[in-house]
């Protein structure tokens, strides 16, 4: 019994103590195999520190190829350094596990698209995300596809303040209609614990 207490804050996954995994556990759901996983995938991503810096994701092959990695940085939260903790990175992973809640994934998509925030998604802002997506789309074609995606959202998700604006609940209410919206935004570690076992 003695020993057990004596280890009870040592580490178990790396650098975390039976403590956070514990607290992680309880707050995300995630099972303390899938924790390791994310804890070693931080760890991996961190060059600088045991902090995910905007010059780790930059530096990163990987990570640089992908157009919505800068933008997930960007508006996930930040330390005093301007850097994302692991507590952050897991609280994140965790909007997307299996049987969570689909308004809150869709919620947290909307915002990565709403630049500043105002729960307004502006066609400047629709365009800037099918140019990161597309970089070879003609500017005159962007504005069709703007223009046709912004009335599908109200045209299907409703125009709530009937001002022709496409808000949040609007854009969410649309996006629950797309077909396997709700699988796509599942992040299945099981799946990917089980592939690395096989």
């Amino acid at each position: 019994a003695a020993a057990d207490r004596m280890g009870a804050g040592t580490s178990r996954i790396g650098g975390l103590s039976d403590k956070q995994i514990q607290k992680y556990v309880k707050e995300t759901g995630f099972a303390p195999s899938e924790l390791e996983f994310l804890y070693r995938r931080f760890k991996s991503l961190c060059k600088r520190g045991d902090t995910l810096s905007r010059a780790d994701v930059s530096d990163n092959e990987h990570l640089k190829a992908n157009p919505y990695v800068n933008r997930l940085y960007s508006v996930m939260p930040k330390n005093e350094f301007g850097e994302v903790t692991f507590d952050t990175f897991v609280t994140t992973a965790a909007v997307f596990r299996p049987g969570k809640d689909i308004n809150g994934k869709l919620q947290f998509i909307f915002n990565l698209f709403d630049y500043n925030m105002d729960d307004t998604l502006e066609a400047h802002e629709l365009s800037d995300m099918i140019k990161t997506v597309r970089p070879d789309i003609a500017d005159d074609e962007n504005e069709e596809l703007v223009k046709k995606t912004m009335a599908d959202i109200l045209a299907k998700g409703g125009d709530l303040y009937k001002d022709g604006e496409v808000h949040g609940k609007s854009f969410i209410a649309y996006a629950k209609l797309l077909p396997g919206i709700d699988k796509l935004l599942t992040l299945n570690l099981a799946d990917e614990l089980n592939l690395k076992v096989e």
